[in-house]
């Protein structure tokens, strides 16, 4: 029984996590509320199914936690409403991780599952997001895209490309770093020095131009992409202006007739593609860290 329980949580998370990525990819980024909560629900009845008091507080608490921290970066404009539900649902689902289903023996030291599948999500999404929009921002002008390299962006990516580089021969040298590790290294790095040289051309592919009447609620808009006067001049006329979009911002800003055409990202990556990549991801191979830095 309790082998017919773990098999309908890894299929439990696997469907769910499918299920959210086609919803964000084929509707918009728009994963229906009702269908969020009642993973949430059923993630849950997952929960309550371990009949053990301590396991079940454990589950609850990581929930809590994940549920918690998420509204906080929502509220500050850095994610998806419908993310955090489903990061907190895949939670309940899974609490805690023993072991990968190829990794054999290789304990996960009783970590969270959710945490290797923050960690699975942050690679994938460095690896796909510059496959995903660079020959989109390339059609747009390849002329902006050589531009937008200044020193600044040059410096920042020297140092990070020095980082990675300090690290991996770190490892190499000290801990016998296996070849999984190196070519996951590199992979990151590649990623985060390619995000960080052509930051501004993939933002402007990931972003429309429109007014109050184009805004949705949830929506985000590219700060980084305004010059700061313009900012502090909503700012003036809206206290309660900021990157992310609510009821009480849109009302606002038609009260107080601000029509001026913002970037907002309406053609941002669905962040439950990385999601489900990372869930797949740990569940077979577990924590992608503990390849890294081997305990």
């Amino acid at each position: 029984m309790q082998m017919d329980l773990f098999t309908i949580r890894i299929a439990s998370v696997v469907v769910v996590a499918l299920i959210y990525m086609l919803f964000d990819i084929f509707n918009k980024r728009n994963v229906p509320s009702l269908f969020a909560y009642a993973t949430l629900a059923y993630g849950l009845l997952l929960t309550v199914a371990y009949l053990d008091v301590m396991q079940i507080a454990v589950s609850l608490l990581i929930a809590v936690v994940v549920l918690s921290l998420g509204y906080v970066v929502y509220k500050i404009g850095q994610i998806g409403e419908g993310d955090i539900i489903e990061l907190g649902a895949l939670s309940l689902m899974l609490p805690i991780q023993i072991q990968p289903i190829l990794g054999g023996t290789f304990s996960q030291f009783g970590m969270p599952f959710v945490v290797s599948v923050l960690i699975g999500t942050g690679i994938a999404a460095l690896v796909i997001l510059p496959i995903y929009y660079l020959p989109k921002a390339a059609m747009q002008s390849r002329r902006a895209m050589m531009k937008s390299i200044g020193a600044p962006t040059a410096f920042k990516a020297l140092l990070i490309t020095t980082a990675y580089l300090a690290l991996m021969a770190f490892l190499m040298t000290f801990v016998g770093a296996n070849p999984y590790a190196v070519v996951l290294l590199a992979l990151m790095l590649i990623g985060s020095v390619t995000t960080v040289l052509f930051e501004k051309p993939i933002t402007r592919v990931m972003v429309d131009y429109v007014n109050v009447d184009k805004f949705d609620e949830g929506d985000i808009i590219a700060f980084n992409l305004m010059e700061q006067k313009a900012i502090d001049q909503i700012k003036r006329k809206v206290r309660i202006f900021d990157r992310l979009v609510t009821p009480e911002l849109i009302s606002e800003m038609r009260s107080k007739n601000v029509r001026a055409k913002l970037p907002v990202y309406k053609q941002a990556m669905p962040l439950a593609l990385p999601i489900f990549i990372g869930a797949v991801a740990s569940l077979l191979f577990g924590n992608v860290l503990l390849y890294i830095l081997p305990l």
